[in-house]
């Protein structure tokens, strides 16, 4: 058994924008347009490997606020290609628990056929029809989906040293320009592997600092519940409530076939 912590390093494909800009090559261009010819080659024999290799990519959708910030409730669907699948699930969360609300969370999965045009947002549909009680117990309206204060880009996260830990942790910064607060994410994980299996734990450390220069500090997360299947996590999207103070923290779980899941940690600001 090995214990390795911190997230899995990505890789990215070579390439260069001048493929698709230059209209023909010239006999002055003929030793470049070989190293042409032999790069996108490379590109051809690469590009379907990668997409062989990779998982299943869950779609992950706010599905809207309480109009007091109390509950939200998100969803998310893919198609399970291996098992001729589209599969949903929903959830209405109690923000300040950080946790579902009582039967919060439904889930379902259809046979479908598996062709070029097949996605799984006909799932989410049907599943819900299902939650409707759900939605008008709590409140929730899919018009009212907060403001989107972060959305993920590849290199947002820096490696940086944190105090009480022994290795650089990734931390993500950005600025929310309406209100003037400077937030700072690090999320500290645990991966464990034990053959082809894996299993892996998180949890988030939050700064904020409001434009009068006052700091807080906030913590999310389990960081002993070492979920089966997972070998990395990701901060993708944060949301904040129609009333100002509800946070919401999507998280995305990768396992180890690359496959995508999602999850959210919520919060009330003070």
């Amino acid at each position: 058994m090995t214990r390795t912590p911190g997230p899995a390093k990505g890789f990215s494909l070579p390439g260069s924008d001048k493929f698709f800009m230059r209209g023909g090559i010239s006999v002055d261009e003929r030793n470049e347009g070989v190293t042409m010819k032999r790069t996108i080659l490379f590109l051809l024999l690469v590009i379907p490997v990668v997409f062989a290799s990779a998982g299943d990519l869950a779609v992950l959708e706010n599905l809207g606020f309480s109009a007091d910030g109390r509950y939200f409730m998100f969803g998310q669907h893919v198609l399970v290609t291996d098992a001729g699948q589209a599969y949903a699930e929903t959830a209405v969360v109690d923000v300040a628990r950080n946790d579902f609300v009582p039967s919060g969370w439904k889930k379902s999965a259809w046979s479908v056929p598996m062709r070029p045009n097949q996605n799984s947002r006909g799932a989410l549909y049907e599943i819900l029809g299902e939650s409707s009680d759900l939605k008008q117990r709590y409140g929730i309206s899919h018009l009212n989906q907060g403001r989107l204060l972060y959305t993920r880009s590849n290199g947002d996260d820096v490696l940086m040293d944190v105090e009480g830990s022994e290795e650089t942790v990734p931390t993500l910064s950005f600025r929310d320009f309406e209100l003037g607060r400077e937030y700072e994410l690090a999320i500290f994980q645990e991966t464990m592997t034990e053959g082809e299996d894996a299993s892996a734990a998180f949890h988030i450390e939050m700064t904020i600092l409001d434009p009068s220069g006052s700091e807080s500090s906030y913590k999310v997360g389990r960081p002993d519940y070492m979920r089966s299947g997972v070998s990395e996590y990701r901060i993708t999207r944060i949301w904040i409530g129609p009333e100002g103070k509800s946070l919401v923290i999507a998280v995305a779980k990768q396992s180890p076939d690359l496959s995508i899941r999602y999850m959210v940690e919520t919060l009330v600001l003070n």
